[in-house]
């Protein structure tokens, strides 16, 4: 067994340290994508609030019942 104990040492020696290393890049890539998901949220957000002030602006449902009126009144 003195076989086996050594290469399951010389393994864990060698890839404990890189486990480590990719377990905290991939902690970094994950903040990372968690920035940008927030980020890409907040900007979805703005857009719809842009757009649901430009549909209140241009009032296309006043607009259409008008024109719909004055279809009815010249018919």
């Amino acid at each position: 067994m003195g076989v086996v104990d050594e290469t399951r040492q010389v393994l864990q020696d060698f890839l404990a340290p890189e486990l480590r290393e990719m377990r905290a890049q991939i902690a970094v890539v994950g903040k990372r994508l968690d920035l940008i998901e927030e980020a890409s949220r907040i900007r979805h957000e703005n857009v719809i609030q842009r757009l649901e002030f430009i549909q209140q602006s241009f009032a296309l449902d006043k607009r259409l019942s008008a024109i719909e009126a004055d279809k009815r009144q010249s018919a």
